[in-house]
This record gives C-alpha cells, sequence and structure tokens, in this order.
C-alpha cells in the first residue's frame, strides 16, 4: 500500500515539474518576444537616382496596383536607413549627419553641381554610383529620358574633386566577379577611377583596383563606387543559393551597406575592408 502511494505521489510531483517547466519555458519565450526593440532612429538618407529603385517604369498605375512592390535594393536599404526620395538637389534641406546617395543620377545643371561640391566642403557626406556604361534593363529604348542614364554625367564635378571614371576594355567578359576585403560581389561592365592630372594630389585615395575612391574636401566626404549595375538584384539575390540558405548569393548589398556605414561613423575604408 505504501509502495503504491510513493508510485503515485512520485508521478505527481514529476507532473508537477513538468507543468512548471512548460509554464517557465512560455514566460521565457513571451519576455524575449516582448523585449522592446532597437528603437534608435534610422540614419537619415537623401536618394536622388535615375534607376527604377523607388518609382517602376511602368508608371504611376503600376506603382499603385496592389501587387507593387519596392525594388530589392530600395527595400533593403530601406530596413536601415531613413530614406528621402530627392528630385531637386538644391531644393533639398538635409539635417544634420544627412547622407547622400546619387546612384547614377540624372544630368545636373552647372548650380546643381557647386551646390554638391559646396554641401560636401562644409561637411556633407556623399555615395555616389556612378557607371560609365549602364547595363541596366528597361522598357524604354535608348535616348529616351524615362530610360535610366547609360553612362554618368558627373565629370566635371569628379575632375574637380581630382578623378576620372573610365571604363576598361581589357576585359573579354563582361561580366565582373570581384572581392572586396570579405565582400564577394557580381555585377557588369564596372569602370574604374583615375587620378585627374593637373589636379590637387592626395585627395582622392583610390581602392579595390580602382573600383572605389575615397575623397576628402573642406569637411565632408564622398565615396565614389565605379558601377551601378550591381544595385540589381539579377547580379545579388541568386536563385538556387537563396532558396537553400535563404541569403543573398553575393554581398552587393552588404557592401553598399558596410560603405554607408563607413561614410556615418567616418570610418576608412583601407586594410581589409576593401584590400589593394
Amino acid at each position: 500500500m505504501i509502495d503504491r502511494w510513493v508510485q503515485f505521489g512520485g508521478r505527481k510531483w514529476l507532473l508537477i515539474a513538468v507543468l512548471a517547466a512548460c509554464t517557465f519555458s512560455l514566460l521565457l519565450a513571451g519576455f524575449v518576444t516582448m523585449r522592446p526593440t532597437d528603437s534608435r532612429p534610422k540614419p537619415a538618407l537623401g536618394l536622388m537616382t535615375s534607376l527604377p529603385l523607388v518609382w517602376s517604369e511602368g508608371g504611376i498605375e503600376a506603382d499603385l496596383a496592389k501587387d507593387a512592390t519596392a525594388h530589392p535594393a530600395f527595400t533593403r536599404l530601406s530596413a536601415h536607413f531613413d530614406i528621402t526620395p530627392i528630385d531637386d538637389v538644391a531644393a533639398w534641406v538635409p539635417k544634420p549627419n544627412h547622407m547622400l546617395l546619387l546612384a547614377q543620377p540624372r544630368a545636373f545643371a552647372p548650380r546643381e553641381l557647386v551646390w554638391i561640391d559646396n554641401w560636401v566642403r562644409q561637411g556633407g557626406l556623399v555615395l555616389i554610383l556612378a557607371d560609365p556604361a549602364l547595363q541596366w534593363g528597361s522598357l524604354y529604348p535608348l535616348g529616351d529620358k524615362r530610360r535610366p542614364l547609360f553612362t554618368s554625367m558627373l565629370s566635371p564635378l569628379l575632375a574637380h574633386w581630382g578623378v576620372e571614371l573610365v571604363l576598361p576594355l581589357e576585359d573579354e567578359e563582361p561580366t565582373s566577379m570581384r572581392k572586396i576585403g570579405v565582400f564577394n560581389i557580381r555585377t557588369v561592365t564596372p569602370g574604374e577611377w583615375l587620378p585627374k592630372e593637373g589636379t590637387a594630389k592626395n585627395r582622392c585615395a583610390i581602392l579595390a583596383k580602382g573600383l572605389l575612391a575615397d575623397c576628402r574636401m573642406g569637411k565632408g566626404r564622398a565615396v565614389l563606387v565605379a558601377d551601378a549595375d550591381f544595385l540589381d538584384d539579377a547580379f545579388w539575390e541568386g536563385r538556387g543559393m537563396r532558396i537553400l540558405t535563404g541569403k543573398d548569393e553575393f554581398a552587393n548589398m552588404a557592401l553598399l551597406q558596410a560603405l554607408l556605414a563607413a561614410l556615418h561613423d567616418n570610418k576608412g575604408l583601407d586594410g581589409d575592408f576593401v584590400g589593394k
């Protein structure tokens, strides 16, 4: 009789212990779920581009459709930055620590180029993606103003800063794989930065075998990338790898975010970041 009571009591306490453990696990899961998320504001980023990142090429009807989605590159950037699309840089009123991203932007009027130069010298931070031969697909034919700009029109500003953009012609294959520090990226027909003769030396450090340039003018800074096609999700999302791992096949967007973070935190691009 006593043995049977002990067995029943043992099972009872075991059941209580199991229930207590389950209850604790549920409470812990609820605590983890209810923990406050990072409430710090995202860094402010102005964006000006001729690429279909903010608006699609399908026009207003396509953008307002129920199944309309933003470009993957814009979605990825929006997760980390508070983006303000810009049509006219001269009318843009940047906030303190506000960065600017010019991704193959439209041709600027001389007054706009002067504004950008003055803004940078007064402490502005800009990341410029300038492509010498953009291969981004488009609904519109060459020459149509609605099509992304085929080649960068920033030469006067870049020459003033001490660099020029060229398209290397020795590559037999237009698609290019690059390893920039820890970032393996893929793109097509990337350009190269060269020092401009007759300008101030050491203003721009040319890195990553000419793909990047880090320019410091006055109180500000401009990081230059001799390519814009690498934003096209066809080069970085991947297919099979994404299905298996849920991750990007190439680190194009990770590189872009790292460059913006280096600008924001005033970190250099030398050493392991880009290599030589």
